[in-house]
């Protein structure tokens, strides 16, 4: 089994303020991010759910947005 790369971000020990303050930056960096691309980013984890249930249940669909009936 292959391990997954993830991201990871390496602090050094830090005083609980300065931790604090870490969280509130990603906290306003999440938000923005949020805010700029949320719709987008729905949309992305709704495709990726479906490409993953598809592979789970050993169907391959290539374009989600086509009616599988349509030519019946």
């Amino acid at each position: 089994m292959s391990q997954r790369r993830h991201a990871r971000i390496h602090l050094p020990p830090l005083s609980p303020r300065d931790a604090l303050t870490v969280v509130a930056v990603l906290e306003r960096a999440i938000a923005a991010i949020g805010r700029a691309h949320g719709q987008e980013m729905r949309e992305e984890r709704a495709t990726r759910q479906r490409e993953a249930r598809a592979r789970r249940h050993g169907v391959t669909i290539y374009n989600l947005d086509v009616d599988p009936d349509a030519d019946f």
